[in-house]
């Protein structure tokens, strides 16, 4: 957390900047996803923020799940309908892969491109992509790298520079199969991955100025002791010296109840950072959990979130889409009497003829529509 600081230190003229809290809520089938900013009172409470630009945006041909955070953007992957949710099943689509960037502080979509050294084969055993940002630091420019199945047990990796035109291939592959356990610290990109026996836990890191792979050893606790079911306190530890991967226990709560289910690390799917702490998310298929550490008091608290739905620490609308390549154009929000979005908004005819032109032109139809709300308060999220 405080390496991602010193990163924005030195890209921008501001000093610190108070980590934001944005709701990702992933709609089912063929509905949209929603983006938008998020206030959390220290207690059981999460709110939606006054005047916040909330971000519609979803695909009739893909279906679009969150791939990392990276400051204010959001990376999603494209999957095909037959993978995942499209209003158009009966559409006949080759095996293509998308990606895309999202800030929805400022209502931007930038579809990442396609072209690529790697070709993934349609009869692939995995069609999912494993992805990270980061910023080098030498050549000053934004990289995002991206780890692929492209048959069984081999794994392909390669690196976009923004604002260029096509992937790279990297001549070295990671050790082990990343996971959607991601953070960005210290310039470079972590994920939380099983070790060997499948009961450990190791760090996978990825260099983005010398773009090569490594392994982080993770603190000799948690490497021993992965379950935390019953555990009576929770530990917090931090990398004190990066290049010696030095951890030192910084944090230790104790716990007057059980606050987990059955879980190991690699269970909870995200972890960031909010203005007094930090906080993570035990996601499922019907709720989330989100836990908020308050270093201030040394004390834990968790929010219910119902649905498709997950927390994630972001910083203020920092980096703009628009230097980076055309974005996807915003669609202007209809009147209605409702707040939330129930279709989209132009007529079937109109719509068809998209969908049959993107069709015959083999590209993606993406929509994005942007939203200021007013400043209604969201219910408790544990009613």
């Amino acid at each position: 957390m405080h390496m991602r600081r010193r990163f924005l230190t030195t890209y921008s003229t501001t000093t610190t900047e108070v980590p934001r809290l944005v709701a990702l809520h992933e709609y089912p089938f063929d509905q949209h996803d929603t983006l938008y900013p998020l206030k959390y009172n220290g207690k059981k409470l999460l709110t939606k923020s006054k005047q916040a630009i909330i971000s519609y945006f979803g695909s009739r041909r893909r279906f679009y799940s969150a791939a990392f955070v990276f400051c204010n953007l959001f990376g999603f992957t494209g999957h095909n309908p037959e993978h995942g949710r499209s209003c158009f099943r009966g559409l006949n689509l080759k095996h293509g892969r998308s990606c895309l960037l999202v800030n929805p502080f400022r209502g931007e979509v930038l579809i990442l491109p396609s072209a690529s050294d790697v070709q993934v084969p349609s009869n692939s055993p995995s069609d999912v992509d494993w992805y990270g940002m980061g910023f080098d630091n030498i050549t000053y420019s934004f990289k995002i790298v991206r780890v692929s199945t492209n048959k069984k047990d081999y794994l392909a990796a390669e690196v976009l520079v923004l604002g260029t035109s096509s992937w790279r291939k990297l001549p070295t592959v990671p050790p082990c199969i990343p996971t959607c356990k991601s953070a960005y610290a210290h310039g470079d990109m972590h994920w939380l991955v099983h070790g060997d026996d499948g009961l450990s836990v190791r760090i996978l890191s990825f260099d983005f100025q010398k773009e090569e792979f490594y392994l982080t050893p993770p603190p000799t606790s948690l490497d021993r002791h992965t379950k935390i079911w019953g555990r009576k306190s929770v530990e917090i530890w931090g990398l004190k010296n990066y290049d010696n991967k030095a951890w030192v226990l910084n944090y230790k709560l104790d716990l007057k109840q059980d606050l987990f289910s059955p879980l190991k690390p690699t269970s909870l799917s995200k972890c960031g950072e909010w203005e007094h702490g930090i906080f993570f998310n035990d996601e499922s298929d019907c709720s989330t959990d989100t836990f908020f550490v308050d270093l201030r008091c040394i004390s834990m608290k968790c929010v219910l979130l119902k649905g498709k739905m997950a927390i994630h620490s972001c910083t203020d609308s920092m980096i703009s889409l628009k230097n980076y390549g055309d974005l996807v154009e915003a669609e202007e929000e209809p009147k209605r009497e409702k707040n939330d979005i129930t279709e989209f908004p132009m007529s079937q005819r109109t719509w068809n003829n998209l969908i049959n032109a993107a069709e015959v032109s083999e590209r993606d139809l993406l929509y994005l529509k942007t939203q200021t709300k007013a400043g209604r308060i969201s219910c408790n999220l544990f009613d």
